[in-house]
């Protein structure tokens, strides 16, 4: 009975604890609302949301409970491949959670954004994104419990 009893305890604080290594996919991420309206990305360790405006990239990076990650001593290296050209932005860290850069590259429907995240102590990280598609059909959660990704204060 008592290593039934262990066993049942290992078990709940295994699955409590698997939230934070929970893996979505893109389909799951661009079902959701995100804190910046951009378009959020798995990158290893980290969940990078990624704003596109004319000129600029600005990457959010937070951990897998969307806990915000300090980005100093961070940088970023977009390849944009939009508009049939393929362009080159350097980010790096602008307080608090953000990398930021600017660059001469075209928005349109068709862009997509590589990003090779490198944070200190990581190895370097890549991302691939398409602001202005989404990806559509049935979203993979690899976890059941219930959570809201879109508010920072979790509850379980």
């Amino acid at each position: 009975m008592k290593t039934l009893l262990t066993t049942l305890l290992a078990l709940a604080l295994s699955l409590s604890l698997s939230h934070y290594a929970v893996a979505h996919d893109d389909l799951w991420f661009d079902s959701q609302t995100h804190p910046h309206g951009g378009q959020m990305r798995m990158a290893g360790p980290f969940h990078v949301e990624l704003v596109t405006a004319s000129g600029e990239l600005t990457a959010y990076v937070s951990d897998h409970a969307d806990q915000s990650i300090a980005t100093e001593g961070g940088t970023a290296r977009a390849t944009i491949m939009s508009g049939g050209k393929r362009s080159n932005v350097r980010l790096s860290a602008a307080g608090d959670n953000r990398l930021h850069g600017t660059g001469e590259f075209a928005m349109d429907e068709q862009m997509t954004v590589v990003l090779i995240l490198s944070m200190p102590n990581h190895e370097p990280q890549q991302a691939r994104f398409t602001p202005f598609q989404r990806v559509t059909g049935q979203a993979e959660h690899t976890h059941d419990h219930q959570h809201n990704h879109g508010d920072h204060a979790h509850h379980h």
